[in-house]
């Protein structure tokens, strides 16, 4: 049994920014339509998007995300049209760029259970854009049981990721027993592979950086192309990540970037990575 598992941070609309909202999610339709048309695809089962965009004057939904505005509610509803159905969970942190709902989302074409979200940051107020709110979901993989998903949009190593991260361990432990059988950490964590915020992560060998499982060689190879927000006075770094805890029953096979210009178009400011696991 494989899983088919996407990371990609969305930019929050910032791709094609116009002084309209509106306008700025025509101009998006492009990029809806390329990530929707990689998903469908290639059969990619879970999707974990970060800087969710939604128009911060569209009125709050319940569940959170089901706005027209929403980008990952409109790639889910794009794969929908074209017949592939996909559940969806997601929550916002902050503002962002003055008039967007910034998040996390999760898309999977198996059900979630015990869907949550949460933030690791000790701030909460939703004009910060340093508060993180973090979502989680158990995916109920056939013939395999509960992969635990945590979704997450850290802050950089001096404005709370030490925190933020301790306290997204100990979310993930108050939740092993819904009898998870694997436990991953995906998404943009704003630690430079090698620096101490990563070594934060890896140092205990809890979780295993799976690109670098498979591509040592390629350790410090950038997921993200020129000079980016938070990263403006510095080069490009490896910042997006696929964490797996060690010993669990799954094996990464292949990890390939993806939407760099070469595997699928560029979309964001990030690339993606697509991870493909062996489950046992």
């Amino acid at each position: 049994m494989e899983t088919l598992l996407l990371t990609l941070n969305l930019h929050t609309y910032q791709q094609h920014p116009r002084h309209c909202p509106f306008d700025t999610m025509h101009q998006h339709e492009t990029e809806v339509h390329i990530i929707a048309e990689a998903i469908a695809r290639l059969g990619i089962d879970i999707a974990c998007f970060q800087e969710v965009g939604e128009y911060l004057h569209d009125p709050i939904v319940h569940p959170y995300g089901e706005s027209p505005s929403n980008m990952a509610f409109r790639i889910c509803n794009r794969l929908r049209s074209w017949g592939h159905w996909y559940h969806i969970h997601q929550d916002w942190s902050h503002i962002g760029f003055q008039r967007w709902r910034e998040g996390t989302a999760i898309l999977s074409r198996h059900p979630m259970r015990h869907n949550y979200s949460d933030y690791v940051s000790f701030d909460r107020r939703k004009d910060n854009h340093m508060s993180r709110n973090v979502t989680v979901s158990c995916i109920d993989v056939p013939w395999f049981g509960l992969l635990h998903i945590a979704n997450v949009h850290l802050g950089w190593a001096d404005q709370g990721f030490f925190e933020q991260y301790d306290k997204l361990c100990e979310l993930i432990r108050s939740r092993r027993h819904f009898g998870v059988r694997g436990d991953l950490i995906v998404g943009d964590f704003n630690a430079p592979a090698g620096e101490h915020a990563y070594d934060h992560v890896v140092r205990n060998a809890e979780y295993v950086d799976q690109y670098c499982e498979l591509h040592p060689h390629c350790f410090f190879q950038p997921s993200h192309r020129g000079q980016i927000d938070g990263w403006m006075d510095s080069t490009p770094k490896r910042i997006d990540y696929v964490f797996k805890r060690n010993g669990d029953p799954m094996q990464v096979k292949t990890m390939d970037v993806i939407f760099n210009g070469r595997f699928y178009p560029v979309v964001s400011d990030h690339f993606g990575y697509l991870a493909r696991f062996q489950m046992f």
